[in-house]
């Protein structure tokens, strides 16, 4: 087994330090100098692969410490920070128990897991499936607990939790896990189920899961959680079902059945890229039914001609398409004011309450509008769609500024839509949280939402113009498209440490979008011509 294990490790950290190489060698200026010679320098190869080694090995320990700390720990010194350390530490166990003993012991599973490793070990390297499944186990729950075990006694220290409990807590989840595997694997032999790619189910227990999770700390309900699982009868079922575990997963002698199901040659899962542009195809494909123009849609058209005629056209025939991710994104954005106005009324009827500060929200905004704007997608649509196409024809080219101000103009409209849901959202919520009607910090909060909306519509498109990252086979390729798009994320980041007032934030937005908008137009009309282009 050893053996099997360290060509496992050898094999994993190859094809890390390969990537690793291949995408320094698409960094701009840097990755001209690493020629593919360095993939035969074995010397400088071996130096890489330890850092790699290393590196994976720190990520675990970071892993588990975002997980305990973002997920656990500080929704309840953030939520309970009224309540003693003792009665934190329930919150916390309770939390705990459900994500890591209820949802990820539905939705996790190693052996039936579908991961490019199994295929290229047990497929392409003829690795016994049985000495695989076993080496992985091994190294999968001993690496678990390791990392874990840190971050468990760090955080549940803070909360006066003792060194036993932490080990105890970590134990009983890996022994949990373990034993869970072997469930995983006789539901499939005994009835060819794999229940973590059955997607209703899982997904149902993630979201029951998380809900129930999160529950007793908004309606200050006591968990009993904490008694329940540190009791003597459950640790000693915990142990005894994770050796029984363990011993029938070490004496089974056949995962072949297991190992064949999760390495399917055509499973998406398996090969990445495949996979994305599979996505890629079915999220810019357009409904047959929305082909048949009738009533409004006809009346668009009314006697409009050339570009003005042809993107109506396209926005109409198209409709699906379009009006879909908008609407998506309308109703995710309005049950969350839904969800936010019931928790409000719900908090506000405690003492302690004290109604919320408008101000600190501004700074999330340029990133919550950056997710959801859908100019991006929509630029994709028209790419797929007609762009792909019509960009060989010169005369299309070189009107890219004509249809560049239509599209803007409709893009601008969708986000308009997203925008005004997310601000009567915020809206609704301050109301209910005490606030007034029509204050300054309200109508800035409403301006600045509606600038970031009209901001990202001419980012996106303006991106298209210029950079026209899209391929024919489905692909981005255009390292300037992303480093620009990662540039205005970091600007998102760093408008959410600086914190600027609200007026003065709401006025560089302003003046950001209105500087955005003259410099586009100009650009495009001036080199659009050149820049939008099939690749």
């Amino acid at each position: 087994m050893m053996r099997t294990l360290n060509t496992l490790l050898v094999v994993r950290t190859s094809t890390v330090t390969n990537l690793f190489i291949y995408y320094i060698q698409k960094l701009p200026v840097m990755g001209k100098y690493v020629t593919d010679s360095i993939y035969a320098n074995a010397d400088l190869k071996k130096v890489i692969s330890i850092i790699v080694f290393l590196i994976n090995l720190l990520s675990g320990f970071v892993n588990r410490l975002v997980y305990v700390g973002l997920l656990i720990y500080l929704p309840v010194v953030g939520l309970g920070s009224d309540l003693s350390a003792e009665d934190q530490f329930k919150y916390f166990v309770h939390i705990y128990f459900l994500l890591s003993f209820v949802v990820a012991g539905v939705s996790s599973a190693t052996i039936l897991e579908p991961k490019r490793e199994k295929y290229v070990a047990v497929k392409l390297m003829r690795l016994s499936p049985t000495k695989y499944m076993k080496a992985t186990l091994v190294y999968r729950y001993v690496t678990f607990m390791v990392y874990l075990l840190p971050a468990m006694i760090i955080f549940a220290s803070l909360l006066g939790a003792s060194i036993t409990e932490s080990i105890l807590l970590v134990a009983s989840v890996t022994l949990w896990r373990i034993l869970t595997e072997y469930l995983h694997l006789k539901l499939f032999d005994t009835t060819g189920m794999v229940l973590i790619k059955n997607t209703v189910i899982v997904w149902t227990v993630i979201g029951i899961g998380y809900a129930v999770a999160y529950m007793p700390l908004l309606f200050d309900l006591v968990p009993v959680t904490l008694s329940f699982l540190l009791s003597l009868p459950i640790c000693i079922v915990l142990l005894g079902g994770g050796i029984f575990a363990v011993v029938r997963l070490s004496r089974n002698s056949n995962y072949r059945g297991a190992v064949d199901a999760a390495t399917k040659r055509d499973d998406l899962l398996l090969d990445f890229g495949r996979m994305m542009a599979e996505a890629e195809k079915t999220s810019v494909k357009s409904k047959e039914s929305d082909y048949a123009l009738k009533g409004k849609h006809q009346e668009k058209i009314g006697n409009k001609v050339g570009y003005d005629y042809l993107n109506v056209l396209f926005f109409s025939r198209h409709r699906s398409l379009i009006n879909e991710p908008v609407y998506k994104r309308m109703a995710i954005t309005g049950a969350f004011g839904l969800v936010g106005v019931v928790v409000v009324m719900m908090l506000s009827q405690r003492s302690e309450f004290t109604a919320p500060d408008l101000g600190v929200t501004f700074p999330y905004l340029v990133f919550v509008m950056y997710l959801l704007s859908v100019g991006e997608k929509m630029s994709k649509a028209m790419f797929y769609n007609c762009d792909n196409s019509l960009l060989r024809y010169s005369f299309y080219r070189a009107s890219a500024s004509e249809h560049f101000r239509i599209r803007l103009i409709k893009i601008m409209s969708l986000n308009l839509r997203i925008a005004t849901v997310l601000a009567a959202a915020l809206t609704a919520i301050t109301i209910v949280a005490g606030g007034e009607w029509l204050t300054k910090e309200l109508i800035l909060m409403w301006v600045c939402i509606l600038s970031l909306s009209v901001f990202f519509s001419i980012h996106h498109l303006f991106m298209y113009y210029i950079f026209q990252p899209y391929t024919s086979e489905m692909n981005v390729k255009n390292p300037l498209y992303f480093v620009v798009n990662m540039c205005v994320s970091i600007a998102s980041g760093i408008s959410i440490v600086l914190r600027a007032p609200a007026g003065i934030f709401t006025a560089i937005i302003v003046t950001l979008t209105l500087l955005y908008l003259f410099t586009s137009l100009n650009l495009v009309r001036k080199y659009g011509s050149h820049t939008f282009r099939v690749k």
